[in-house]
């Protein structure tokens, strides 16, 4: 069984043949993002996020990437949707936003916080960082 610094070797393997070796502008999946998702919530997450509820791929005018959520308060249940940009300058840039929203989404979702870029949200940068990842 690998130990658990194997397997981050292994993903920091994976980050840098698929990710840092594509310097083309990369066309959003919703293939990519399942596929990443998983390798995220997996290797940084222990397998805790809760897949999004919705994910949208279209023009974002004013960041690259976003969690919204829409709160029921009369029901009592929230639900997470991802909404990420149709083209990226490349596939390092996707993988890294899409690591940045699950960051968001583990906040909101798994700890009650309120998603802000606080020390909560940096506190995921040296995880991130030892897969090849940045927030």
């Amino acid at each position: 069984m690998a130990t658990k610094r194997q397997k981050r070797l292994r993903v920091r393997k994976l980050v840098k043949n698929d990710v840092l070796s594509s310097t083309r502008k990369y066309k959003t999946t919703y293939k990519d993002i399942k596929i990443w998702f998983s390798i995220i919530d997996k290797h940084i997450f222990d397998s805790t996020l809760s897949p999004f509820n919705e994910i949208q791929i279209k023009n974002i005018n004013k960041c690259i990437g976003q969690v919204v959520i829409h709160d029921w308060k009369r029901k009592g249940t929230k639900q997470f949707h991802l909404e990420m940009q149709k083209f990226y300058k490349n596939k390092k840039q996707f993988v890294d936003t899409l690591a940045h929203e699950c960051v968001h989404l583990y906040q909101m979702q798994n700890l009650g916080d309120t998603g802000n870029h606080n020390d909560l949200f940096y506190s995921y940068r040296p995880k991130l960082n030892q897969i090849g990842l940045n927030v």
